[in-house]
Order: structure tokens, then sequence, then C-alpha cells
């Protein structure tokens, strides 16, 4: 983990983002689902969405009064299109997926939290399945590792002294110092493994994908129940992830460069 200056956050700053990122699960949003997802005021939702509205980032319907996202976020989604990570990564999605049978997921890390943006569930009867857009904390699973160990040292300082490390499996590791072991094994080995760490009975095997940025851009991941996971299949899948996170950071850095000309 680097050691560049911890981000100081503004929390009507972080609402605001929360907020846009709600619209990857849903196609409009209330006051109701603002306030919940959130975890602000009732009075707060309503200043944050107006405010939002009046700088174009949010569009209200006067019949429904749900919000939708507005012309700006548009213009600038049209502007950078080219350097869409989504774009980008989905036929190399695909193609993982068809090649192992097994769920494949992209996620980005959005402050504490990740959220896999897109992604191909497995067509076996028994899968492992990850919602798209919703937050997870960076300390459960494999994909929340890559992110976790490539913060800046303060802001991972930051969040390990902030968040409650809460368990879902007797295999999660919730010590702070075997956690940060754990990190730098990642970093060490360019992948990170979780066998039954964030969920019971599922394994997700998940390497960076690199930008411009001195953190990943994001991250592939491969879901899978830990029931077809044998030694042997855990070193295929480590190489295929691996492989294919590589091919889409060649893809990606080098459309970026290029439009940066």
């Amino acid at each position: 983990m680097s050691s560049k200056q911890t981000t100081h956050r503004l929390s009507t700053v972080d609402n605001a983002m929360s907020l846009l990122a709600l619209f990857l699960k849903y196609e409009s949003v209330g006051l109701i689902d603002i306030e919940r997802e959130t975890g602000v005021s009732k009075t707060a939702a309503f200043r944050l969405a107006a405010t939002m509205v009046d700088r174009g980032f949010l569009v209200k319907d006067a019949r429904t009064k749900r919000y939708y996202p507005g012309t700006i976020l548009f213009q600038l989604v049209h502007k950078f299109q080219m350097n869409d990570i989504v774009k980008v990564s989905e036929p190399f999605i695909q193609e993982l997926a068809h090649k192992t049978n097994e769920s494949v997921y992209l996620s980005i890390r959005s402050g504490n939290h990740y959220i896999h943006l897109t992604g191909v569930p497995s067509t076996y009867p028994v899968k492992v399945t990850s919602p798209i857009g919703n937050e997870i904390q960076l300390h459960i699973g494999a994909a929340g590792k890559i992110h976790l160990a490539y913060m800046a040292s303060p802001d991972y300082e930051n969040y390990i002294n902030k968040t409650d490390l809460k368990t879902y499996t007797q295999e999660a590791i919730t010590d702070p110092t075997l956690l940060s072991h754990e990190l730098q094994h990642v970093k060490d080995k360019g992948y990170a493994l979780s066998l039954g760490e964030g969920f019971p009975d599922s394994g997700g095997i998940s390497a960076p994908i690199w930008g411009l940025g001195e953190e990943p851009a994001a991250s592939l991941s491969i879901l899978i129940p830990l029931t077809r996971l044998t030694e042997e299949k855990i070193q295929e899948l480590i190489s295929l992830v691996v492989e294919y996170s590589d091919k889409i950071t060649i893809e990606f850095t080098s459309k970026n460069r290029t439009e940066s000309q």
C-alpha cells in the first residue's frame, strides 16, 4: 500500500456519490429509496436530490416524483465512453465465463465499499452470484482484498480503525494484523483467493485490472461454490483470472493513452 496522503471525505459529497451509485441498481429512485440506501434523513435526502436536480445531475419526473440520471451525467458518459471499463471488459468477461462456465464479475472500489458493475452468472444449477450495484464492504471476499491491498496506507488504516470487521463465516479474517499480512501476500502474488471467507460455501478468485492510476481501475473475479473447488481447479482458475485481467489491462490502458494524446 502506497504512502500517499489519506483522502479527507466531505459527507455531503460522499452521500451524493452514493446516490448516483444507486442507478447501478435501479432505473429511478424516490426520496424513500435515497433515505434508506444512503442512511440520511428525509430532509437531507430532499435537499441532496434538489441540489443535484438544480445542477443537472438528476432529473425529477413531475408526475411520479421519482429521480433519474440527468443531462450532465449523460454528457460525461458520452465524452469518456472510450474509457469505459465495462465496455472494454465485457468481451473478455463473456469469453472467460464461457471458458470456465462459472460466474465472472467486474468490480470497482467506491469509498469503503466495492461494487460489481457487470457480470455473467454461471449456467450451473448451483452457482455463486452477486447483485449488480450492491455496495460490499472491502474486507469481504476476494475482490475486496484486491481493492484493500492497493489502497494508500493512510486510507487503509482509516478503514481498519473505523470499520467493524464483522464476519459472515468462521473463515473470515477479522484480525487487523492477519488481514495486513494477507493483503501483502495478495500484492506479492498478484491475485486474491477467498475460500468461504465472504459467504458460506462460496469461493472467489480475483486479480487487479490496471489503468493509469496508482490503484487498480477494477478487479476481475470468478465466483464458484466450494463444492467444485479442488486444488487443481483453484490453480487453473488463478491462471485464467490473472491472464484475463492482464488482457483487460492492456486493452484499457491502451485506449486511455490513445484518448489522452
